[in-house]
């Protein structure tokens, strides 16, 4: 597709009607060129026609011939050639022909920028001309649309009177042009001459011709300077071992200007890579550049265009002391597919990606919220690669409580904090909103969780939870739940010694997870529960992903981790149907045999679960239903915490009538309390056995066959 072309102005020269620039190339240089159009090959029959005709529509575009053709003469061929290199001598003396003064200005600019040959520079000008105006591209046009490299080569060469070896050698990748990215020879085969000639973008032509500022503007849409970062180091201390080795490194090679420095920060989305980039630049008291990945009307820009734009920056600001952050870079160095989903194929271009990491000037920083995409060839030509992983629960209350601008509460801090996708940047941008209308709402907290919930929501992520889901029922005693040990002792080895690895089944609401809850309590930790759906994945890959990453957010947080519903994805391998369901398994069992913290599991149903895995476990522990006097005594906790009149004998009679209870069923029906009040003990009696009556009936719906009386 041909570029769009500005309109010509009403200031530029004219030449029958027909404009255009030359500057210093003038009078041998045009006649050249067009003296290459005539002579190209065979000749080309847009001038001369099968019998040999002057076609003088196409021709006058350039000089008036309508003299000449009246006669409708046949002419040889030296005798066109002859006429039209007169023809355009006598428009050359009679016409002053100067170059604009506002590209001459971007030229020198760029001149003392990039320091470019007598050539290198007349092949720039060439090529701004053949992309600006169209009288230059139709001449190129007539040369045909099959041209090869070498082809563009010589015509070049005898257009603007330099060597072929020169001009070959201006397009090498040693040449300063090449390197910098602003015109490039586009080798995929044979193209007509602009196609050839590939620039930076139309976007840099325009502002070469009209825009008189300084060269940072002319490539803002590709290269910008950075906004200020919205966090510090001090946000980062989760990272503290791996930017103690970063930081004086970089420093080193900003100072003595060393080639080759790349650093790739990578992690899922929202961990803060970007705004890390720019704090260890505010640290580094240097200025930071972004490679653009949209353009000034916020279009995605491709990875083609964006490399471009890559070696212009390391071109134009190699003498400076700053660095270069390229994010999303999984738009560059990715693995594509084939026809066939997830079916990697080699990386193209890895020699010249190798070469283009090992030769840049400027220290840069890459950023990806996907490495595995990336070659693994590419990923070990980085001198440093740091994981950013999601921070701390605690570095997340600071980092909230310093950007929502006072609009939330202490209470909803700590709700939103307990959400490890709550990015700072979603913090901020509901900061702007709420700030806008906190006089028109009366609850700025709920009105800050709305913002980010709807955000969440969009990602595909769940909403923030409650707090309940957090915290403990208030008549919770460990004593009160039937196993086999005593749990306030377990608790008490478990903090002399706080690496162990526990697996708790048993029917559901026998308080397996309760007890985590209460265990993160009393020793002081962070509660981190993940369950099965929270961990499974529908991509390939991804629940082993996420499996990983929670026992890294765990290992950061010093938390307690609990997997709730474990059965869901640790089955028996030897009755796997399909690869993943061994994978996941294997992810499972090298993330527990490296984990150094406190880790429980809970299932329902133990008899399916890895023998492998169970084997992992320091200590399998069952939870039963209430024995009679462990319920009695949860019983009148619970009425004295609902505040009812002391239960009878006669009530507490009904209760011990009541089989399979368990603490869940207390906690459920305190929960109904709130929207659905218990009038007094005998109510709650019934409604325990309403609770256990459905859950008889659910555990005996899928009985099939004769039943025992």
């Amino acid at each position: 597709m041909k570029r769009r072309r500005r309109n010509k102005s009403s200031s530029h020269k004219m030449v029958n009607t027909k404009t255009y620039y030359v500057d210093e190339m003038a009078k041998e240089q045009i006649s050249f060129w067009s003296l290459s159009i005539l002579l190209d090959l065979n000749g080309h029959r847009e001038f001369i026609d099968k019998d040999g005709d002057l076609n003088d529509t196409n021709l006058s575009y350039f000089l008036d011939l309508d003299d000449y053709a009246e006669d409708k003469m046949k002419y040889e061929r030296k005798d066109v050639v002859t006429f039209l290199n007169n023809s355009l001598n006598n428009v050359l003396e009679q016409e002053t022909f100067s170059m604009p003064d506002i590209l001459s200005n971007n030229l020198e600019k760029i001149q003392d920028m990039l320091q470019l040959s007598p050539v290198e520079r007349d092949i720039l000008i060439f090529t701004i001309y053949i992309h600006y105006y169209e009288v230059f591209d139709s001449a190129g046009d007539t040369l045909g649309h099959d041209l090869a490299s070498d082809r563009i080569e010589h015509i070049l060469s005898v257009v603007l009177g330099y060597s072929k070896s020169d001009v070959k050698y201006a397009f090498s990748p040693k040449s300063r042009l090449s390197q910098s990215g602003l015109v490039v020879m586009d080798r995929s085969g044979t193209q007509s001459l602009m196609r050839k000639l590939d620039v930076l973008s139309d976007e840099f032509i325009d502002k070469m011709m009209t825009l008189d500022d300084e060269i940072e503007e002319m490539i803002k849409e590709l290269v910008k300077k950075c906004e200020p970062t919205l966090l510090d180091m001090n946000d980062f201390t989760h990272l503290k071992t791996s930017l103690n080795l970063m930081l004086p490194y970089l420093t080193q090679a900003i100072q003595t200007k060393q080639k080759g420095v790349n650093i790739l920060l990578y992690g899922v989305p929202g961990t803060g890579k970007t705004e890390l980039t720019k704090a260890i630049a505010a640290e580094l008291q240097t200025k930071i550049y972004e490679v653009s990945y949209s353009d000034e009307n916020d279009e995605p820009i491709e990875g083609s265009k964006r490399l471009k734009a890559y070696k212009l920056a390391q071109s134009f600001f190699a003498q400076k002391k700053l660095l270069l952050m390229f994010d999303e870079v999984e738009d560059v160095f990715s693995n594509d597919g084939d026809m066939l989903f997830f079916t990697p194929k080699r990386q193209k271009n890895k020699a010249w990606i190798n070469r283009m990491l090992e030769t840049n000037a400027i220290p840069t920083i890459w950023i990806t919220n996907d490495v595995k995409s990336i070659d693994k060839a590419i990923v070990r030509r980085f001198d440093m690669s740091i994981e950013v992983p999601i921070p701390p629960k605690d570095k997340r209350q600071e980092i909230i409580k310093n950007y929502s601008a006072g609009l939330l509460s202490k209470e909803a801090i700590i709700k939103i904090a307990q959400d490890e996708h709550i990015a700072p940047a979603l913090i901020s941008r509901a900061a702007k909103v709420v700030q806008n209308v906190k006089n028109s709402t009366e609850d700025t907290s709920k009105a800050f969780e709305q913002v980010l919930n709807n955000t969440l929501k969009a990602q595909g992520y769940t909403q923030i939870k409650e707090q309940s889901e957090f915290s403990l029922p208030k008549s919770y005693d460990p004593s009160l739940n039937n196993t086999n040990l005593d749990l306030r002792k377990l608790a008490e080895g478990i903090k002399q010694n706080p690496s162990a690895r526990l697996c708790f089944y048993g029917v559901p609401g026998t308080g397996k997870s309760a007890f985590g809850k209460w265990l993160a309590q009393e020793l002081d930790k962070p509660f981190l529960l993940k369950k099965g759906s929270d961990l499974i994945s529908m991509w390939v890959g991804g629940t082993e992903k996420n499996i990983a990453n929670a026992f890294e957010e765990a290992k950061n947080e010093d938390a307690i981790l609990v997997f709730d519903e474990v059965d869901s994805f640790l089955q028996d391998r030897r009755t796997a149907k399909q690869s993943w369901e061994v994978t996941q398994v294997n992810e499972m069992l090298v993330q527990m045999e490296n984990y150094n913290g406190i880790f429980i599991a809970t299932t329902n149903l133990m008899e399916g679960l890895d023998q492998a895995s169970l084997r992992r476990f320091d200590l399998k522990l069952e939870f039963g239903y209430l024995k009679k006097e462990q319920a009695l005594e949860l019983f009148l906790n619970e009425a004295k915490h609902l505040k009812l009149r002391k239960p009878s004998v006669k009530v507490q009679q009904e209760l011990q009538k009541i089989k399979n209870l368990a603490p869940g069923d207390f906690a459920a029906i305190s929960r109904q309390n709130r929207f659905n009040p218990i009038c007094n003990a005998m109510d709650l009696v019934e409604r325990l056995k309403e609770e256990c009556a459905i859950k008889d009936s659910e555990n005996n719906v899928n009985v099939m066959g004769f039943i025992a009386s």
